[in-house]
């Protein structure tokens, strides 16, 4: 089993088809909330010490994870395990497993056509491919662990969510299997 806190990305797809790579993306430098204060001398008497009232912090709501083990089969041969779905303010991330087993073709693309979330009332979010590599393409006989990144927020009361991929292909599209997966955002219950 891989390390998969060493293969993860924020807000990026990760395609692991060989060994994980050991570049990693910066984080961004926390930005301060307090103003900056800047005081200018007086010209004829020492300015006494200002007091400077910090404001709250805006409320940052954490994201949320929500556990699942969903998985869809395309009649072409691709498998996708959706393990985790993560919803955040600005996109929402799918942790998934995607193989590829067709030998009549050397691979397929998870994003040949749309791939999106879409909630119950048909908002889209759609995916935010990775820049080297467009189509999220997968070699026969290889699978890919990853993170699909969806722009976008999900509403805080949505109970499910839909992951289609190749919007309008049919299953048994080698070049870009169709498939769509119900994903659950509900924990036990809650």
């Amino acid at each position: 089993m891989r390390d998969t806190a060493a293969c993860q990305l924020v807000l990026a797809v990760t395609i692991t088809l060989g060994a994980c790579s050991e570049k990693s993306t910066p984080s961004p430098a926390p930005v301060s909330q307090a103003p900056a204060a800047s005081l200018a001398p007086a010209a004829t008497a020492p300015a006494p010490a200002p007091v400077v009232a910090s404001a709250p912090a805006p409320a940052s709501t954490a994201p949320r994870q929500v556990p699942v083990n969903v998985q869809g089969v395309a009649n072409a041969g691709l498998t996708v395990r959706v393990k985790s779905v993560e919803l955040s303010e600005d996109a929402t991330v799918l942790t998934v497993s995607a193989s590829f087993g067709n030998r009549s073709t050397n691979f397929t693309n998870l994003a040949e056509t749309a791939t999106f979330l879409v909630d119950a009332a048909g908002n889209r979010l759609m995916l935010r491919p990775p820049e080297d590599n467009r189509y999220v393409r997968i070699n026969s006989g290889d699978t890919m662990e990853g993170k699909l990144v969806f722009l976008g927020a999900v509403p805080s009361s949505t109970t499910q969510i839909r992951l289609v991929i190749n919007e309008g292909n049919a299953g048994d599209n080698t070049d870009g299997p169709g498939l769509s997966i119900t994903l659950p955002l509900q924990q036990g219950g809650s």
